[in-house]
């Protein structure tokens, strides 16, 4: 797939730039870049601060898939920013970079917690979008670390809109930090590709002008897999960089009603992250807002 790419300097959102073009019957494979968003959001409405220096992308798509395979195209989408983001870097420095279930891209603070995940993915391990301090509004600039902080902190957030015949799939990048901060909430610290040495050696525009192209190069290649293929072929990859897995979590619904607790194993061919139970059951949960206890 080829993408046709609309720069804008700034939008409203480029979400409602691509939801209006799936009214009016575009063909898929539009992508709508802005420099700054005056209204993006979030899968729950959440506003976000959009400051030039990120990337704020939505594609348009039209998917002829079974219904229960379209959520789990968000982590479809998640893997490919993981690859253009690791790109970008050094090798250890992408090797920090994971996905984190089911709708979020993040920077891994140490090595040990990394491992730590990667060791325990369960062997036969193979949704929609969740905001925490990024959507595709954006970087969520200025977000304070909780007293307990995770052990990573997220570069990207990623959207799912089902509309008008087709998907609005919202992409927003922490590429560099902005001028000026804004605070917002949430419980998540940003991370900057900036912060991981990219972004020095070129103008701040061509910047993330880099990160666009890597991330539509490597969406084409995995989105046509998912169409062919489904998540299946994926999970193997998506576990090898999952933030989650070997981690205890609570998953609540956007209720604030828990969902399953225990061990994450990993995910599994329709997308659910798989809990082990204190009781050695096995809980897999379709969607939900995972976090680390």
């Amino acid at each position: 797939m080829e993408f046709r790419v609309d720069g804008r300097e700034a939008v409203s959102s480029t979400n409602e730039v691509v939801k209006q073009a799936l009214e009016q019957g575009v063909p898929e494979g539009l992508a709508v870049r802005a420099r700054r968003q005056t209204g993006g959001y979030g899968r729950q409405g959440r506003t976000w601060a959009s400051p030039e220096g990120g990337l704020y992308l939505s594609v348009l798509l039209r998917p002829q898939v079974p219904a229960r395979q379209l959520p789990t195209l968000s982590l479809v989408v998640g893997l490919a920013v993981r690859r253009a983001l690791a790109s970008l870097v050094t090798l250890d420095e992408g090797r920090r970079i994971k996905v984190k279930w089911p709708n979020d891209v993040v920077y891994v603070e140490s090595d040990e917690s990394s491992a730590m995940a990667a060791s325990t993915v369960g062997a036969d391990a193979p949704g929609p979008a969740r905001p925490v301090a990024l959507r595709n509004g954006g970087p969520a600039q200025g977000a304070d670390a909780p007293a307990s902080r995770p052990p990573f902190r997220k570069l990207c957030g990623i959207s799912l809109e089902a509309h008008g015949g087709g998907v609005c799939v919202g992409i927003g990048v922490n590429v560099l930090p902005p001028a000026e901060l804004v605070a917002v909430g949430g419980k998540n610290a940003p991370a900057y590709l900036a912060d991981l040495g990219f972004g020095f050696t070129c103008e701040q525009r061509a910047a993330v002008d880099e990160v666009a192209a890597a991330v539509l190069r490597e969406l084409g290649p995995l989105y046509e897999r998912w169409l062919g293929e489904g998540l299946a072929p994926l999970v193997p990859e998506y576990d090898a960089h999952g933030a989650l897995a070997g981690r205890a979590v609570t998953v609540e619904d956007r209720n604030g009603a828990v969902l399953a607790e225990g061990i994450v194993r990993g995910i599994d061919g329709d997308g659910r992250l798989v809990v082990a139970q204190p009781d050695g059951g096995l809980h897999a949960v379709m969607s939900g807002e995972a976090h680390i206890r």
